[in-house]
């Protein structure tokens, strides 16, 4: 069950902890009850978590009535991040698509539950002119919605680069995801909102062969209390830090966001 203290916590120090996704079948028993049915699950994830990532617009526009239906669902208790079309990362971006994105997401923005939108960027993107360009220009097609960028390319996790993302109101997605660049995340907060993602410390997605076994993975106490002072540092730049766990293999993602939300608590109190 929700512990309401730990929701109104969170949302007073605006650091908020959740998951990539919330639809799997293997959460049963680990974390949906056996006699709760799917239709229930995100009523039942909004009273215990209080940001949740959707990848599935990655590759489809949801229908209005499907986010009209998180709206009702969640009681505004859940800030969402929704990935931005992939079609619509190609230059230039399309426009027609970005309308009807955004269109789409206009219940959950205007009952401001909508932290952002999440551009995933291949190795490939540099941090050059031509490709911060198209950044803006995907920007700018989102009529409102905050854009939050991933960069597969380490020349953007850097602070020269932050600087030129925060010039243009551009959030960096700060991602954990093991040795693939640096032995620590680059946490750094050039926009709102600030975003954070636990991948896993398994090989980064970017390398070939690679595969969803990425993501299993659990986070031990140790390395989740290790990352603390990073996201108290991004809650000193921004107004909200989404914290999110993607390593859903098994219920390890509900297993590491509750640990980690047992540690903000813990630096709480010391």
């Amino acid at each position: 069950m929700l512990d309401f203290h730990l929701f109104f916590t969170y949302f007073h120090t605006m650091i908020l902890v959740g998951t990539t996704g919330f639809q799997y079948r293997d959460w049963v028993t680990i974390f949906y009850p056996r006699t709760l049915e799917p239709g229930a699950w995100l009523n039942y994830y909004g009273r215990n978590f209080a940001c949740c990532e959707i990848g599935f617009t990655c590759f489809r526009i949801p229908e209005v009535s499907t986010i009209q239906q998180f709206v009702e669902e969640t009681h505004g208790s859940v800030q969402f991040v929704f990935r931005v079309p992939s079609r619509l990362l190609q230059d230039p971006p399309e426009q027609e698509l970005a309308r009807r994105f955004a269109a789409a997401l206009w219940p959950l923005k205007e009952a401001g539950q909508l932290s952002g939108a999440l551009a995933q960027f291949p190795p490939e993107f540099e941090f050059i002119r031509d490709n911060f360009d198209r950044l803006c220009q995907i920007r700018d097609s989102l009529k409102g919605i905050r854009l939050i960028a991933e960069f597969g390319c380490p020349a953007w996790n850097t602070e020269r680069a932050a600087a030129h993302l925060s010039s243009a109101r551009i959030a960096l997605a700060c991602v954990d995801d093991g040795a693939s660049f640096m032995e620590k995340p680059f946490f750094c907060a050039t926009a709102e909102p600030g975003y954070v993602r636990f991948q896993g410390r398994n090989q980064s997605r970017w390398l070939k062969g690679d595969g969803s076994a990425q993501h299993n993975y659990l986070y031990s106490r140790a390395e989740l209390a290790a990352a603390v002072p990073g996201l108290r540092r991004l809650e000193e730049k921004c107004e909200r830090v989404l914290v999110f766990m993607n390593n859903p293999w098994h219920g390890q993602a509900v297993v590491n966001a509750r640990m980690l939300s047992e540690e903000l608590r813990r630096d709480l109190r010391a």
